[in-house]
């Protein structure tokens, strides 16, 4: 049985050692209980010693080796930004563009276990988009931790986001974005979005309210 954990924030820690536990007083003696994921990442040992009934603490790109056989040939080495993944069975496919995140809002923790941004090639992102629509997608949703710096940690001098919306959006009908950061919405990001036939923006607005006492001192 494998957990995939979520260590955003506090409700979602919770959550996770909530399965893991209910999981682990209903497993038979010979099944074993894998956690991954997140809260795997970024706690490590201290969670593997808080849970002395979970098998085994898998982290990113941490192969587990739980129940096999003496012999078998050895597990291959994988990387969240360009793990293969399978063919998407509905009308639309997300495509991760980017891993990890240069930002740091003192709201989130994603640098501390996602690392810092890391970027695709534009051919790399390409030949999965086409690969996709040969499979029978018809809308591409990119994806990264935070989108509109893609590019950025490529060596370009500038983060740019644009000429890949639009190489995407003339190779497939609809094309939509997650997540971008208000600060990082140009008036030239917004054309190219409109321009994909998707006026849709997933803009992160959570957390920006101040302390209660400050929030009333603004509004009087």
């Amino acid at each position: 049985v494998v957990v995939n954990t979520c260590a955003f924030i506090e409700e979602a820690r919770q959550e996770s050692i909530d399965v893991v536990l209910a999981l682990a007083a209903r497993k038979h003696d010979d099944a074993e209980l894998v956690v991954t994921g997140c809260m795997a990442e970024r706690y490590g040992e201290e969670l593997a010693i808080a849970l002395p009934e979970v098998d085994a603490v898998a982290g990113f790109g941490v192969p587990v080796t739980l129940g096999r056989k003496p012999g078998a040939a050895p597990l291959p080495a994988f990387d969240l930004l360009n793990l293969p993944r399978p063919a998407s069975a509905v009308p639309w496919a997300y495509v991760k563009v980017a891993e990890g995140c240069d930002k740091a809002c003192g709201f989130c923790a994603i640098p501390s276990f996602r690392g810092p941004q890391r970027s695709r090639s534009i051919d790399q992102i390409l030949a999965e988009v086409d690969e996709l629509v040969v499979g029978g997608a018809k809308e591409i949703v990119l994806v990264a931790q935070d989108l509109a710096s893609y590019g950025r940690d490529q060596g370009q001098g500038t983060k740019d986001l644009v000429p890949l919306i639009e190489s995407v959006a003339a190779r497939i009908e609809r094309v939509r974005l997650l997540y971008l950061y208000p600060s990082d919405l140009t008036e030239r990001l917004v054309d190219a979005i409109i321009a994909t036939g998707v006026p849709y923006f997933d803009l992160s607005l959570q957390h920006v309210s101040a302390p209660p006492g400050a929030a009333h001192a603004a509004l009087g």
